[in-house]
């Protein structure tokens, strides 16, 4: 997977799934903190539409259940590559979005911190972290996706088991989430069940066909969620 190996932060002696020369990653050699037995509250997502706006809230933990066996701190081979000593709790949101977004003259760049949420109750971080990380290659998620800044609990992509909520009748991938310019993101297919690359999106990460209108795709490259906002961010 293409990715951003080349940023600082982890322990590099112990990353064997970048190749630093041609700058991508293997997802398949790269470890998961396993499922066991942590066990938070589960999670809670409600979306309510109320003339012009559409109100979503939440715990910030997985309405499914799923989510890995934290603390990190318990697996040490894990915790000498990242050492995130978090632990996910409840932490509340509500984010009140245009009901109908409309694209800004010109696009704006991601945030730090939530630039999204999905409807499974955990919101999005943009691909890095606070180093520049491609933090999806350099840090250690669980087996779910997710994984705590501190006690926030959030994906840097979308998990493969979303992509599966009901798809629309041509094959393409549902409804995942709002990203916090009001569009929806969706998962990685498009019409006729394609998987979509980056090139077939924008530089934001989206694009537009009826009867969707503008909406972002997740993607298994590089950023994975969002590129820039498309619209006007809250």
């Amino acid at each position: 997977m293409p990715g951003n190996p080349g940023a600082p932060g982890s322990n590099r002696s112990l990353i064997t799934w970048i190749d630093e020369t041609n700058s991508t990653w293997n997802l398949l050699v790269k470890p998961f903190l396993p499922e066991g037995s942590f066990s938070p509250p589960i999670g809670t997502s409600s979306v309510i539409e109320s003339g012009s706006n559409r109100t979503i809230s939440g715990n910030n933990l997985p309405v499914d259940g799923k989510i890995g066996d934290w603390p990190m701190t318990d697996y040490p081979a894990l915790t000498a590559i990242d050492r995130n000593p978090g632990i996910p709790t409840e932490n509340n949101f509500s984010f009140t979005l245009q009901l109908n977004p409309t694209e800004a003259a010109t696009p704006s760049c991601v945030s730090l911190g939530p630039i999204g949420l999905t409807l499974n109750g955990v919101v999005f971080y943009n691909a890095v972290d606070g180093r520049g990380n491609d933090a999806l290659a350099h840090e250690i998620v669980d087996v779910y996706g997710g994984h705590p800044a501190r006690s926030d609990y959030h994906y840097h992509f979308v998990p493969w088991r979303l992509d599966g909520v009901p798809s629309l009748e041509d094959g393409h991938s549902g409804l995942v989430g709002y990203i916090r310019d009001g569009f929806g993101i969706y998962g990685y297919k498009g019409i006729g069940g394609k998987e979509l690359s980056n090139d077939d999106l924008d530089e934001c990460h989206g694009h537009s066909h009826t009867p969707i209108g503008y909406h972002y795709h997740a993607t298994i490259e590089y950023p994975y969620t969002i590129g820039c906002y498309r619209g006007t961010p809250i």
